[in-house]
């Protein structure tokens, strides 16, 4: 039987340093949502979406939106930690790049540990979180697992190194085969990410295969995160697609590596290929919406992660002069039901009810407000809630946990950690 319920997917191109791009395309429709919806915060991504996916940088994206379930603003903080970091050259020489890579496949791996650590979703860790305790040093789950039932559906895509004119293989976090189910997050997004002349090939998973990134034919990966949509969640005839890209129709790495000559044939499916076959399909009914730069970043290469300020300036410009059709796309996202609150998973509920989210913020009564020696430091940091029996109780945030509390909504004010305080309703 069908279903009304539309079917939300967010599909995420690859391009390197450009992803700041995608990112930042995001940020802007989760902050369209919460001023649309009346919201206290800004939304996760994976509260608003039943799969997310991507390819290459994309990838990763992918992972720390679904599988982390981190905002929009926290990705994009730690998204340049990684570009950084990653594409930092391992070496000097002139000479072409050879198969093993051109930047460092261990700096990658530490700087995606470095981001699971910091955002873990382990009870203790978030627990600690909650008390403006960092856990990137503390944290002992930096080979966390992939596979996890209780995140939104994420997918990764990458591609055998034995042969690059296969489809591509998704590693997906619901998927609980055997072949895979000891991949790690960090392995996962090394094999997406895995560029030819950029990065070397990892064996992963219980056969060994080795991967490497899936930008020959499949940068954009939509097209087949919507079949795999359809797969997971028969029944709904409508959809809801966001597509995002990074600035430019198709990838083309630097350097010249025998094993993927073959390959090259299949960059007439590029993104801008599959975007174009997708909004004939889609375009007319709605379902489909697509948000690319498409101007400025172009001569931006990969690993160029000292322009972010450019990309950044880029996309800001664009997202000027593409406001109506972003609010188009809000306006149907935020206003539809979800295909389900049972394909979302718990991962999000616990973010909201027992994580960084705080359940203050999803009771919608009388807001009170904070002062510190006669200061008022926030308008909202705790409400009042009515108790089954009738009785009115109140819920603040303590003084130990406003790091987190400042950071997730955008607090100004540096807040003293001792000091008389007091809270006000503000009735």
């Amino acid at each position: 039987m069908a279903s009304h319920e539309p079917l939300s997917i967010l599909s995420l191109d690859g391009g390197g340093i450009r992803g700041i791009s995608s990112l930042l395309i995001l940020e802007n429709i989760m902050e369209n949502i919460r001023k649309t919806k009346g919201l206290d915060r800004v939304p996760r991504p994976c509260e608003y979406f039943d799969l997310i996916g991507g390819t290459s940088t994309g990838g990763i994206i992918a992972i720390m939106l679904g599988r982390l379930g981190m905002t929009a603003d926290e990705c994009i903080r730690a998204y340049r930690k990684v570009a950084q970091q990653a594409f930092t050259p391992k070496r000097t020489s002139l000479l072409p790049a050879r198969p093993s890579g051109a930047f460092s496949a261990k700096a990658l791996e530490n700087s995606i540990k470095q981001i699971v650590r910091e955002f873990c979703l382990e009870e203790e860790c978030i627990s600690h979180r909650r008390q403006g305790l960092s856990t990137v040093d503390t944290c002992p789950h930096s080979d966390m697992t992939f596979q996890d039932k209780t995140c939104v559906k994420t997918v990764v895509l990458t591609i055998t190194k034995e042969n690059v004119d296969a489809p591509p293989t998704l590693f997906k976090t619901y998927d609980m085969s055997t072949a895979f189910d000891s991949c790690t997050i960090w392995q996962v997004a090394r094999a997406t990410s895995a560029a030819t002349t950029f990065f070397k090939p990892i064996k992963v998973g219980r056969d060994s295969i080795e991967f490497i990134d899936a930008a020959f034919g499949y940068n954009n990966p939509c097209e087949i995160l919507i079949e795999e949509g359809q797969r997971q969640f028969p029944g709904h005839s409508q959809m809801r697609v966001l597509s995002i890209g990074t600035g430019v129709g198709h990838v083309v790495p630097v350097g010249n590596w025998l094993s993927v000559i073959k390959a090259r044939k299949k960059l007439v499916t590029s993104s801008k290929m599959v975007a174009a076959s997708l909004d004939h399909r889609y375009g007319g009914t709605g379902q489909y919406h697509r948000f690319n730069v498409d101007d400025g970043l172009q001569d931006i290469t990969l690993s160029d992660w000292k322009k972010a300020s450019k990309i950044s300036a880029h996309t800001h410009n664009y997202l000027a002069e593409n406001k109506r059709k972003i609010k188009k796309f809000v306006d149907g996202l935020a206003g539809m039901t979800r295909a389900g609150e049972e394909h979302r998973g718990e991962m999000a509920h616990a973010l909201n009810e027992g994580g960084l989210d705080n359940e203050l913020t999803r009771i919608p009564e009388i807001p009170l407000i904070a002062y510190h020696e006669e200061k008022q430091i926030a308008a909202t940091v705790g409400k009042i809630s009515a108790t089954p029996t009738g009785e009115k109780t109140t819920k603040c945030l303590t003084c130990t946990a406003w790091s987190t509390w400042q950071h997730e909504y955008g607090f100004k004010e540096n807040v003293p950690q001792d000091g008389q305080w007091r809270i006000q309703y503000a009735i």
